[in-house]
C-alpha cells in the first residue's frame, strides 16, 4: 500500500468514529426535541389551541383518523365536534419509537384514551414532524384503532 492510501485510510478511520459519535449525540438531542414537540402536539390538539394550530402545525398538514376520515389543517381547525371529544379525553402513551431522518421525525406508538376516568379506546399512531422555521412542526397523523381496544364510541359528526 502506498503512503497516500495509508494516509487516506488513517484519515477515514479517525473521521468516521467522530462522525458517528456526533450523529448519536444529535439523534439523542433530536429525539428529546421530538418528544417535546409530541407533548405540545397532544396538548395543542386537546385544547384546540389557536396558537399551536398557527405556529406548530405545518401548512400542508394531513391526518388520517382512526374513524376513516381524512383532514387537512383547515378541516382540523374547523372540526369543533371532534375537538370537543378530544378535549374531554386524557391519554396514556406507551410503546413509543422515535426516529429521525434528517429534517423529518417520526414517532410511532400506542395510546389509550380515557373520558371521566373510563377507558374508551386504544389506538396505534404515527405522528410525523418536519423541521420548518427552525423547529419541529407537526406535519401528519395516522391513527388506527388497536385490535385490543374496546369498541369505541362513535365519532361526532359535523362542526
Amino acid at each position: 500500500m502506498n503512503a497516500t492510501k495509508i494516509a487516506a485510510a488513517i484519515f477515514f478511520a479517525l473521521l468516521v468514529p467522530n462522525s458517528l459519535a456526533t450523529y448519536a449525540a444529535d439523534s439523542k438531542s433530536a429525539a428529546k426535541e421530538l418528544e417535546a414537540a409530541e407533548a405540545r402536539m397532544f396538548e395543542g390538539i386537546k385544547t384546540h389551541d389557536p396558537a399551536f394550530m398557527t405556529n406548530d402545525v405545518a401548512a400542508d398538514f394531513v391526518s388520517i383518523n382512526a374513524d376513516g376520515t381524512r383532514q387537512d389543517k383547515a378541516q382540523m381547525i374547523s372540526d369543533s365536534a371532534r375537538a370537543k371529544m378530544i378535549g374531554d379525553a386524557t391519554f396514556k402513551l406507551f410503546d413509543k419509537n422515535i426516529r429521525t431522518y434528517g429534517n423529518v421525525g417520526i414517532i410511532t406508538g400506542r395510546a389509550r384514551a380515557y373520558v371521566s376516568g373510563k377507558y374508551i379506546v386504544e389506538f396505534l399512531y404515527t405522528a410525523v414532524f418536519v423541521i420548518q422555521h427552525e423547529k419541529w412542526m407537526y406535519a401528519s397523523w395516522q391513527g388506527t384503532i388497536s385490535k385490543d381496544s374496546p369498541v369505541p364510541p362513535p365519532m361526532p359528526q359535523g362542526n
